[in-house]
C-alpha cells in the first residue's frame, strides 16, 4: 500500500500502537510515521478498571439471571473489593501508569508492575516493580495487560503463564490481542482456574463468533473501543492533526 502512494508524506496513527503500519517501509520511502502515545491513556485505563469491577462483582452473570427471571446463584452474590485483590500491571507506559494511579489512589489496591529493565519502587505511585513477569504473575490476583505487541510479547500470556496465576485470579487485556493465547485463556476459564477475564482486543479483529472465549460466561469483551470516549477521541484527534501538520510544514 505504501508503494502505491508516491505522494504520501506522513502517516498519522491514532493511539500509540503502530504494529499495523509497516514503519520500516515507510521510513525507507521517506514517509514520517506519527502516533499519539499517552493521549488516550486515561480513557483506556478507565475501561480496564471498569472491566475489573464488573468481573469481581459478577455484574454480567447477575444481570443475565435477573433478566431471565432466574435466581442468582449463591456463589455470585459475594464479590471482592478491588482493594482486596493484589494487582499486577504488565507494561508500565502511559496506560499502565494511569491504571496504577487509579488502583493505588482510588481503591487502595496493593499493586506491583513489571516493565523490562525496571526494578525497585516508585514512591510517587506506591508501586513496586517485580523482577520478572513470572514473579508478577505468581503474586497477583488480578492482572492488567498494557504492553505493546512485539515479537517478544506475542503469545507471552500462554497456558503456562495462566497456570502460574493463583487459582481464582482475573485477567484484563486492554493492550493487544496477540499477547494472549486465546485458546489457553478459554481453557483456563472453562476449568475454573481463572475466575474471570475481559478483553478489549483480539488476535483477529473483529473477533469471529466461533472464538472459544465467547462460550465462557465469565468473559467480558469490547471490540477495541478502549480509546473511544468523547474526551479521548478529541485529545487523540487534535494531537495527531497537529503532528501531521507540523511534519508537512517542516517539509514545505
Amino acid at each position: 500500500e505504501i508503494a502505491a502512494c508516491p505522494n504520501l508524506k506522513v502517516i498519522g496513527k491514532h493511539g500509540v500502537g503502530v504494529d499495523a503500519i509497516d514503519v520500516a517501509a515507510a521510513t525507507a520511502a521517506g514517509i514520517a510515521v506519527e502516533s499519539t502515545p499517552g493521549a488516550n491513556a486515561e480513557s483506556v485505563a478507565d475501561l480496564a478498571v471498569g472491566f475489573a469491577l464488573a468481573l469481581i462483582r459478577n455484574v454480567v452473570p447477575i444481570t443475565l439471571a435477573l433478566r431471565d427471571g432466574r435466581a442468582v446463584e449463591p456463589h455470585l452474590k459475594i464479590g471482592w473489593d478491588l482493594g482486596e485483590l493484589p494487582a499486577g500491571i504488565v507494561g508500565y507506559g502511559a496506560v499502565g501508569r494511569a491504571v496504577g494511579r487509579r488502583l493505588v489512589g482510588g481503591f487502595g489496591t496493593p499493586t506491583i508492575a513489571y516493565s523490562p529493565g525496571r526494578t525497585g519502587s516508585r514512591p510517587d505511585a506506591g508501586i513496586d516493580f517485580a523482577p520478572s513477569l513470572a514473579a508478577l504473575l505468581g503474586q497477583s490476583r488480578i492482572v492488567f495487560l498494557h504492553m505493546p505487541l512485539t515479537s517478544a510479547t506475542r503469545g507471552i500470556i500462554d497456558a503456562a503463564a495462566l497456570a502460574s496465576l493463583p487459582r481464582g485470579s482475573y485477567l484484563v487485556n486492554c493492550a493487544r490481542g496477540g499477547i494472549v493465547d486465546e485458546a489457553a485463556l478459554a481453557e483456563a476459564l472453562s476449568s475454573g482456574h481463572l475466575a474471570g477475564a475481559a478483553s478489549d482486543v483480539f488476535a483477529v479483529e473483529p473477533p469471529t463468533a466461533d472464538n472459544p472465549l465467547f462460550r465462557e460466561p465469565h468473559f467480558l469483551a469490547m471490540p477495541h473501543l478502549g480509546a473511544s470516549t468523547n474526551g479521548g477521541l478529541e485529545r487523540v484527534g487534535t494531537e495527531i492533526a497537529q503532528k501531521v501538520l507540523a511534519v508537512i510544514a517542516a517539509r514545505s
